[in-house]
């Protein structure tokens, strides 16, 4: 464990969080609403509009404070030995998840211009990866993985188009590339701690009445929460 490393990455993440919040500032609008309709006057906090209600987003601080925890948990985790690009690949998905997580929270949208971002910068860098040393093999099942998870949501889109979107499609074949790369278990233990962590959360709902059986929740949060926590807490 390179204790300098964490300690860079976690002091990099921190101020992140203002063009971070800048960007969720900028997308976290409703899908009929242009984008740029909910900017905020200065010095007031923002509350875009949505269908079912006024959000509120985090400040610029909280949004850095999650995105430098999550660097400084992946530094610990991917040996930055031979992987250095890997754990840039990481890093930089961390870096759109936390945007797309609050986003997805307050509007239940997962913008185009993050989810592709995330894509593009994770497949490049493992792309480089590969080519710097890293094995083909897992690049290969990197973008295979990314094609089944993703796959596997448009599948559950279309028998219910209700539970899912076309953003957490998007979103899963960015997670479904990293956690692929490093394994096809790693994959299957990160979609599944997703399904669980919604699963927990929903079913919290429901035993307090805050929430009935039909009403959507953001399931992008789940999704990222459950692939940075297979990626962590996965037996080296």
């Amino acid at each position: 464990m390179n204790a300098a490393l964490i300690a860079s990455l976690a002091a990099a993440g921190l101020p992140a969080g203002w063009p971070q919040r800048a960007v969720i500032v900028r997308l976290a609008v409703p899908a009929v609403e242009p984008p740029g309709q909910a900017l905020e006057p200065p010095g007031q906090a923002l509350q875009p509009r949505r269908q079912d209600g006024p959000g509120r987003l985090p400040p610029a601080l909280a949004v850095g404070s999650v995105t430098a925890v999550l660097l400084g948990a992946l530094a610990a985790r991917v040996d930055p030995g031979h992987l250095t690009l890997v754990l840039a690949a990481a890093c930089w998905l961390a870096a759109c998840a936390v945007p797309l997580a609050c986003t997805d929270l307050a509007v239940q949208r997962l913008p185009d211009p993050l989810t592709g971002a995330a894509y593009a910068g994770t497949a490049v860098l493992l792309l480089a990866a590969a080519a710097v040393g890293g094995p083909w093999s897992a690049l290969v099942r990197a973008l295979l993985g990314g094609l089944a998870l993703a796959g596997f949501y448009l599948l559950l889109m279309v028998i219910s188009p209700s539970g899912m979107s076309l953003g957490d499609v998007k979103l899963a074949a960015s997670l479904g590339t990293l956690l692929a790369w490093f394994s096809w278990r790693l994959l299957l233990a990160g979609g599944f701690a997703g399904f669980l962590l919604g699963g927990v959360f929903a079913g919290a709902l429901l035993v307090s009445r805050r929430a009935g059986r039909k009403q959507p929740i953001p399931f992008g949060p789940f999704m990222i929460a459950g692939a940075v926590l297979a990626v962590v807490a996965w037996p080296r």
